[in-house]
């Protein structure tokens, strides 16, 4: 059998060799690179995350926008139109909230649930009607001092503390980029209540959390010592957890009387709001606001006729002695 034929490589192809070496040895190099790069390795500028919904990054601090939306909320009040006398003398409906969420079968309450979809009719329609919510914060400031108000205010507060808060308030108030006020019951600051990280997630929102006490009892049935550590011992795990300085009270269930009133003032609070039903104004006791009770059968044109002042709230009733607030 005749022996295979070798055939050259033509004058062009050896022409292509030393190139072709050049190309393969920077391809190794680089391989190589790629291949034993180590942890003293410079890395890549990292990527800005956001944290999901219900799943925040283990062991990682949330990333805190505080400087972004208080500069956003200072331009939004200095285009406010009510200033001066005519904002001390503007009253301000304040909502009355719980749970956003579907009230579960058998629920002892369930006129304190308010199903989320009903929650974003509500919400939508006070935008649609021309309210802008603002916090307590801003509505007292504006009534004692040179604060600012929008032409037709509304104060959205939420009790308790609950995940369904942050899961479905906040996502409704946000698409209108609208605070809203939490009245936190410290014992709830957990796993199956409020989480911290969802905590300072309505904080990094713009939200103002207040307080609604440390365990949520009956004022009105504590001794001198108790009663200060509900309400002063309340306003420091705030400060100690939260960093946030609160000036506002929210009675649990509404409970109140003179003396729990006074303990109120002593533990440095301004002013407190009830479940008594009205809006809010300058002229009311600060140590007595109404609020208006928001409940899962209320429309969205019910609730702004409501806060219009054109149709009554729902009363305290025998809900809101025992549990409401």
């Amino acid at each position: 059998m005749p022996a295979p034929r070798h055939h050259p490589p033509a004058a062009g192809s050896r022409s292509l060799l030393p190139a072709i070496a050049v190309v393969a040895v920077a391809l190794a190099v680089a391989m190589a690179l790629l291949l034993t790069r180590g942890d003293d390795a410079p890395a890549p500028p990292a990527r800005a995350t956001t944290t999901t919904a219900g799943s925040p990054s283990a062991g990682r601090a949330p990333a805190r926008r505080p400087a972004t939306v208080a500069a956003r909320r200072a331009r939004e009040r200095a285009a406010w139109p009510r200033r001066g006398a005519v904002a001390r003398r503007t009253r301000v409906p304040i909502l009355m909230y719980h749970l956003i969420a579907a009230a579960p079968a058998g629920t002892p309450y369930p006129e304190l649930w308010v199903p989320a979809a009903r929650f974003r009719e509500q919400v939508d329609a006070l935008a649609a009607a021309g309210f802008t919510a603002v916090t307590l914060s801003e509505a007292w400031d504006a009534w004692h001092g040179d604060g600012r108000l929008p032409r037709h205010p509304v104060v959205l507060s939420f009790d308790d503390g609950s995940l369904s808060q942050v899961m479905a308030a906040g996502p409704a108030l946000r698409r209108h980029g609208w605070p809203g006020v939490l009245n936190l019951t410290l014992d709830h600051l957990n796993a199956k209540g409020m989480p911290r990280w969802g905590a300072r997630r309505l904080l990094r929102e713009g939200w103002e959390i207040d307080s609604h006490t440390l365990t949520h009892p009956d004022l009105t049935t504590l001794g001198p010592d108790a009663l200060r550590e509900e309400l002063a011992g309340s306003r420091r795990r705030l400060r100690e957890r939260l960093g946030v300085e609160t000036r506002f009270l929210c009675y649990p269930a509404g409970r109140n009387d003179a003396t729990v009133r006074a303990a109120a003032k002593a533990a440095g609070y301004v002013a407190a709001t009830t479940v008594q039903p009205g809006i809010a104004g300058r002229g009311d006791d600060p140590f007595l606001l109404p609020r208006i009770r928001v409940e899962p059968g209320t429309t969205g044109a019910a609730l702004v006729r409501m806060a219009r002042g054109e149709a009554s709230a729902p009363p305290p009733g025998a809900a809101g002695a025992t549990a409401a607030g």
